[in-house]
């Protein structure tokens, strides 16, 4: 009885049309898109180190050589960090990040975007007392911060992607 309502819920979720981000039926059926190159300043970056992995999850495949037609460069990746908020003693108590890159899309010499900027921002509290765990606090925002950054412009790429591919067959 228990694996026949497990079962049932299953058919049910899959039947409302619920699915794993980043597994959208729509976007599967486009497995005509060639490689893609990932250009950066700096390839050792914690964002180009979240890039690589997502890759995958978002049905794209890395080419590790120039000769793939899509390239996607990214540039101008920025850190800023600002007080967010003082407490009763005139200390800072919260602090605001914000991470920003620049990005565009190019295939085969074409630009299919002009550079795109792509930002995420987090405020995290600061406690003087625990200058430590302030210190592991902000490097896990930081962390999820690349890793939201990386998803945000591979979503608009495959989009970017997605509507090329769309234009060149209805042509």
């Amino acid at each position: 009885m228990k694996k026949f309502s497990i079962l049932i819920c299953i058919f049910l979720v899959t039947a409302c049309g619920w699915h794993l981000r980043g597994n959208d039926p729509q976007y599967s059926s486009n497995a005509d898109w060639s490689n893609i190159n990932i250009n950066a300043d700096d390839d050792y970056t914690p964002l180009f180190t979240y890039l690589r992995p997502l890759l995958g999850n978002y049905h794209l495949i890395e080419s590790t050589d120039n000769s793939a037609a899509n390239s996607l460069q990214i540039q101008n990746l920025k850190l800023d960090k600002r007080t967010a908020g003082v407490g009763a003693d005139a200390l800072t108590s919260a602090y605001e990040l914000n991470l920003s890159v620049d990005y565009r899309l190019v295939n085969d010499i074409q630009s299919l975007d002009k550079f795109t900027h792509a930002s995420v921002t987090r405020t995290y509290n600061y406690d003087l007392n625990n200058a430590g765990g302030a210190a592991q606090e902000e490097a896990l925002v930081l962390k999820e911060m690349h890793r939201e950054l990386a998803q945000q412009i591979l979503r608009r790429t495959r989009l970017l992607l997605t509507q090329k591919s769309q234009t060149q067959k209805a042509q």
